[in-house]
């Protein structure tokens, strides 16, 4: 450990940090461009490098890519990664009330909190965190979409039947392409970029990024300003008496995203929608969320970096990427020459520990860049007019969505959906719960399907999983009781009058 902690703190790896860690703030804070691009773009890069800044370049780019994505979030209402949807909610409520910089600084400290909780975790608990995940089968993954499910309840406490019938238009979406049992490509109406589904940056960016820029304009042409404005100055920590009294929100969601990060194939996506439920669920102040809660901002960023180094749990010590970001670094690893697994720990110990140490580093680095350029960046921003800022939406949505795989059909993806999302805002039609079920739609159909084949088609056998029961009983749970406290209340209420 201490060889791996001279390596890392050596002149050249200490730079790699800081260089990946610049580029993945860029990269997050552009709507479209996933950290996975990001640190698949880099990967060639790492030839003319050792391997251990190479590694560590990568680190930086994929945990600040992560984070960079809330900047975005927050000041225009336009998640910049897939992960930071969650931190729209709260965040752009908080900049429509000139508390800008307090969101910032709140997802700032949460992602290094929960980043730092989970280099501590790839650093002492990798190998029995690794063991945990790979106890997980079919029935523990689909319960665990189940609960993730039951999320709608919280994201749509004001319009139930509007959030549920979302969703379930989201998890028809997700179902469109090839089916996991017989791989035959559904309701593609025989358009052949539609075989393999939607894709989902493209969805992402035309459900936020089209109706805020359309909102904008409208704004500029009827001259009205709908930009507020940026809190400049101030202190340095505006956010900090917060981070305090929420200190057990930003440990409970920062361990969320570590165990939700371990699983393999799950995604650092997925994390937020939980740990903003357990958040909500925990709070005194539930009425707060989605209207400008710090709270959430903290549950959601603290989750989003809380997966990062726990993706990297299975992938260096069993050799199974945890996320589609850890793949890209299992294939960088093999090219120099290294293969994840235990044999890596023996053989390279210090290379691994470098990465370790690295990826504490990187989050280091993160916070200290985050807070010496979101308050020069920030105000700058807000101070846009609405036309502008409209247009450089437009363009940029337009970038993001054909990066992804150089498809004009994703930019019409993203049009068609951008439609969809203004009428959706006009009706007060939430967008999240749709998201929820295109994000998690394909992990409950998958292990649905292999859970039914595993069993025979016996349902009752999935209570015959401890995991899965529980999982399953907090998703009662998370329905049931708000209809009881409702009940409660009301009977309390008839007392009283009588």
């Amino acid at each position: 450990m201490l060889e791996g902690l001279a390596l890392a703190l050596t002149a050249p790896n200490v730079l790699a940090a800081v260089v990946g860690v610049a580029l993945g703030l860029v990269i997050g804070w552009i709507p479209g461009l996933s950290a996975t691009m990001g640190v698949a773009l880099l990967v060639p890069v790492t030839f003319v490098m050792s391997p251990e800044a190479g590694m560590i370049m990568l680190a930086g780019v994929y945990a600040a890519a992560i984070y960079g994505g809330s900047v975005s979030a927050v000041l225009l209402n336009i998640p910049g990664t897939p992960a930071s949807i969650v931190t729209t909610w709260d965040g752009y409520a908080l900049t429509r009330q000139g508390k800008a910089m307090l969101a910032l600084d709140a997802s700032i400290w949460s992602s290094f909190c929960g980043g730092m909780i989970s280099a501590i975790a790839l650093l002492l608990f990798a190998p029995l965190l690794a063991g945990w995940a790979l106890r997980f089968g079919p029935a523990e993954y689909f319960a665990l979409a189940v609960f993730a499910m039951t999320i709608v309840a919280s994201l749509s406490a004001d319009a139930p039947l509007k959030g549920f019938i979302v969703a379930s238009v989201g998890l028809f979406l997700a179902s469109i392409g090839f089916d996991p049992l017989v791989g035959q490509p559904r309701f593609w109406f025989r358009v052949p970029e539609l075989a393999s589904g939607f894709n989902l940056i493209a969805v992402l960016i035309g459900l936020f990024a089209i109706p805020e820029a359309i909102s904008l304009a409208a704004a500029a042409r009827a001259r009205r300003v709908k930009v507020p404005p940026a809190v400049a100055g101030g202190r340095l920590f505006p956010a900090w008496a917060e981070l305090r009294r929420n200190w057990l929100n930003l440990i409970r969601s920062s361990v969320i995203g570590v165990g939700v990060g371990t699983l393999p194939a799950i995604g650092p996506e997925t994390a937020p929608f939980v740990s903003y439920n357990e958040a909500k669920r925990a709070s005194k102040h539930r009425e707060q969320f989605g209207k400008g809660s710090i709270e959430g901002i903290i549950a959601a960023e603290a989750a989003n970096n809380g997966t990062t180094g726990g993706s990297l749990i299975p992938l260096l010590t069993l050799g199974i990427p945890g996320s589609a970001t850890a793949a890209v670094f299992l294939g960088a690893l093999t090219i120099h020459g290294l293969r994840p697994g235990p044999l890596l720990f023996t053989s390279r110990p210090e290379l691994v520990y470098a990465l370790f140490f690295g990826f504490i580093l990187v989050n280091i680095a993160m916070l200290l860049i985050a807070l010496a350029s979101i308050r020069r960046f920030a105000p700058q921003v807000l101070r846009l007019p609405p036309a502008v800022l409209a247009a450089f939406i437009c363009v940029f949505s337009v970038f993001g969505a054909y990066a992804v795989e150089s498809s004009l059909f994703d930019v019409l993806v993203m049009v068609a959906f951008g439609g969809v999302g203004y009428v959706m805002r006009r009706q007060a039609f939430p967008p999240g719960p749709l998201v929820l079920g295109l994000v998690v739609g394909p992990l409950l159909e998958e292990n649905m399907v292999r859970m039914l084949a595993s069993f025979r088609g016996d349902w009752g056998a999935i209570l015959s999983r401890p995991v899965a029961s529980v999982f399953l009983f907090l998703a009662v749970a998370t329905l049931a009781l708000p209809a009881l406290k409702g009940w409660w209340s009301r009977r309390a209420r008839s007392a009283a009058s009588l």
